[in-house]
């Protein structure tokens, strides 16, 4: 979720693919104990208090990610304050990491303009070229003195000077302490495209001189009065906003490493909120940027968050692509580094168009030490494929955090020419560490490729793995599934099969943001059994952490209108304060137990939502009842023991659930929501059964003996 200037936005499977290290759990520093619970939307810098954070601690939450206006170093040094006292830690906010400022300018005076009640003065702008950009302050040159307690100046942002379409407004009533007042529009605008900015006055007395040059100075436009184009320009300087990662740039080495000098020893500091909802073509930019972050200060965390799986293609990134023909003249090449603690390179896949791959041609993958290619490792040739997407199968050997050079080659068959084998485009780096060659010699640019693993490209994994090949800290999603209409998104846990299957393989951990407010016509503000069903379906599929969207209700910004945070608009407690505050003292309590455990298994009785997986007939836990809506999370823990984390997947009703488990047990005890201890159920050891009462929603940690 954007919100416009504001970043608001593991063993069985282990060995599907999991050959070599991601950043292994609890990388990040300091701990977040019992469980990583956080707010995302704190109070504003006039809110932030010891009181303000005195309740950010009583709801249960034990980090916040930055935003809301506290992304400056005088208002996170504010914020941190108060968070140290209360035991809450803070991923800061910097608007350097997030956003790139420019000004557009007309600074030539020598004239001047009144505006009045009858006299509208407008001027026509144009915006700089480039993507993303919005419109965030105008700062205009008015005599203040010549400007009565009382007035209202209004400048307004139309389309044209036609006015078919308000952009945005605001309002400045006098008096006044500057000569130049600003005023802030914060609205998304096109590049390179021409709108017209309006003053006008609630006022017959005339406000002025609002000061204009003395001829037509700029040339993107032009000064109005009342509607008629002139031959001056109004005095402007017109702050513009663009994502820091658009069009290539990125933050600069300079301000990364002041940021981090800044905060590296203040206390309070859990990390670095770096970015919300990367696309693909952005990820090696803002690695680069944690990257910096980490020579500066290595002990603390950076935070991206990723796309819902129902974003579209375009920003995902996934349709940014090129590609090349191969032939037995143009070998196609890619240099690769290997992870920390990785050993082995099983497979390898790269994209390739397989409806040109016709009979009689073969391609070779050979993985080579280097570029040099002075020692071979392991080759595979294949003569077709069924996919877009062959895997080549080396079985090699490899050393861990060394560069190898894949390079894959056409034997001259068929028609002798395979395409596209696809690349991203020039000077689009999708990795940092390797590059595409051709013919032996490299360019800007990277061969698509996965390593260990058998994906689709171009699909909401193919983006996901992108992002947890650069070893992230934590892999944070956020996914809100409570329509306005009463139902609920059906894609809902194909995502959450995703990042799960990601994060095992990549070896880290995945936080989920959950929704706990409103949208006006697209998200309901979620009740009590909403929240509750969100938080434990997320961790019945293995999730070591969750973040509230929202804590503070925000204010309508590009378009959204919301409503019933956690906290409404006047900093209130909504009622939804008191049943996060329940949940999360709750899942404190199982969270000793939760962060020392490993998703080997999550399944689904009764009907089984899109992508998800229904419970093997060989399993050992089985919902009584076939038709219960149930989601059972399998899990073991360091020693192998076995837990079972049961959902009722209903969150409108209450149901009594039982179970068979097979082979029986000599006891089922429960990891108390009260205590984090280990309970008694009324599981009988001679039928094998277990039932209990849950809630709408509810979720329940069984444990099984050591041994079974």
């Amino acid at each position: 979720m954007r919100m416009w200037k504001k970043t608001i936005a593991i063993a069985s499977l282990l060995s599907l693919a999991v050959t070599g290290g991601g950043a292994s759990v609890g990388a990040y520093s300091p701990q977040l104990n019992p469980f990583p619970i956080g707010i995302f939307w704190p109070p504003g810098p006039a809110a932030t208090s010891n009181q303000t954070y005195a309740d950010i601690a009583g709801m249960g939450a034990n980090f916040v990610v930055g935003g809301n206006g506290i992304n400056s170093y005088a208002t996170n040094d504010a914020a941190l304050q108060y968070a140290q006292a209360n035991g809450v830690r803070i991923l800061v906010d910097d608007e350097r990491l997030v956003w790139r400022e420019q000004a557009v300018t007309q600074t030539t005076t020598g004239m001047g303009l009144n505006v009045s009640s009858s006299n509208r003065i407008g001027q026509t702008i144009t915006t700089p070229s480039g993507t993303g950009w919005g419109l965030n302050t105008v700062k205009l040159y008015i005599d203040k003195d010549n400007w009565s307690a009382g007035t209202t100046l209004t400048l307004s942002l139309y389309d044209s000077p036609q006015k078919t379409n308000l952009l945005a407004s605001n309002a400045i009533t006098g008096p006044v302490d500057t000569f130049y007042p600003v005023f802030r529009l914060h609205t998304a605008v096109a590049s390179n495209t021409q709108y017209y900015l309006e003053l006008t006055s609630n006022s017959a007395t005339p406000t002025g001189w609002v000061v204009t040059s003395a001829g037509d100075s700029y040339s993107g436009g032009r000064a109005y009065s009342n509607g008629t184009p002139e031959n001056l320009d109004l005095w402007f300087d017109i702050g513009f906003g663009q994502r820091a990662y658009n069009d290539s740039h990125q933050p600069s080495a300079a301000d990364i490493a002041d940021i981090a000098s800044h905060y590296r020893t203040r206390g309070g500091v859990q990390g670095y909120h770096v970015y919300d909802e990367p696309s693909i073509e952005h990820m090696a930019r803002i690695d680069q940027t944690i990257r910096s972050l980490r020579q500066t200060d290595p002990d603390h965390m950076s935070f991206v968050n990723l796309f819902p799986n129902y974003a579209s293609e375009a920003q995902l990134g996934l349709d940014r692509f090129t590609g090349e023909f191969i032939s037995s003249s143009n070998r196609l090449g890619q240099t690769l580094t290997t992870k920390e603690g990785q050993t082995r390179i099983d497979t390898v896949q790269w994209w390739v168009d397989h409806s040109q791959w016709g009979s009689g041609e073969q391609l070779t993958l050979r993985l080579w030490n280097g570029p040099a290619k002075t020692t071979l490792i392991a080759e595979k040739t294949l003569s077709s494929s069924t996919t877009d997407w062959p895997v080549f199968d080396l079985q090699a050997n490899v050393s861990p955090s060394t560069s190898y050079y894949m390079e894959l080659t056409h034997n001259g068959g068929g028609n002798n020419s395979i395409g596209w084998v696809v690349r991203s485009h020039a000077n689009e780096k999708w990795n940092n560490d390797g590059t595409a060659y051709i013919n032996g010699s490299a360019i800007a640019a990277d061969f698509w490729y996965t390593v260990n693993q058998t994906i689709q490209g171009r699909t909401y994994e193919d983006y996901v793995y992108r992002w947890v090949n650069k070893q992230p800290d934590v892999l944070s999603f956020d996914h809100y599934p409570f329509l306005i209409d009463g139902s609920m998104r059906q894609d809902y846990y194909a995502n959450l099969e995703v990042i799960r299957r990601q994060a095992l393989r990549a070896d880290v951990d995945f936080w989920s943001y959950i929704q706990s407010v409103g949208v006006t016509g697209v998200w309901r503000a979620p009740s009590e059994s909403d929240m509750r069903y969100q938080i434990y379906t997320n961790l019945a599929y293995g999730a070591k952490g969750y973040i509230y969207f929202t804590y503070q209700t925000p204010a309508s910004s590009g378009g959204e209108s919301f409503f019933n945070g956690l906290l409404l608009p006047d900093g209130t407690k909504n009622a939804s304060y008191t049943w996060a505050q329940q949940l999360n003292g709750e899942v404190a309590k199982l969270g000793p137990t939760l962060m020392g455990l490993t998703s080997n298994g999550v399944y689904h009785n009764g009907t089984v939502p899109s992508g998800a997986q229904a419970v093997p007939a060989s399993f050992y836990w089985k919902a009584a009842d076939a038709a219960a809506p149930v989601v059972i999370g399998s899990f073991v823990d360091g020693q192998n023991r076995k837990y079972i984390l049961v959902v009722n997947r209903d969150n409108a009703n209450a149901r009594t659930l039982s179970f068979n488990v097979n082979p029986r047990p000599s006891a089922v005890t429960e990891v108390s929501k009260q205590t984090g201890a280990e309970t008694s159920t009324n599981y009988n050891a001679a039928t094998g059964v277990i039932s209990a009462s849950f809630q709408p929603g509810e979720g329940k940690l069984y444990a099984l003996p050591a041994g079974y």
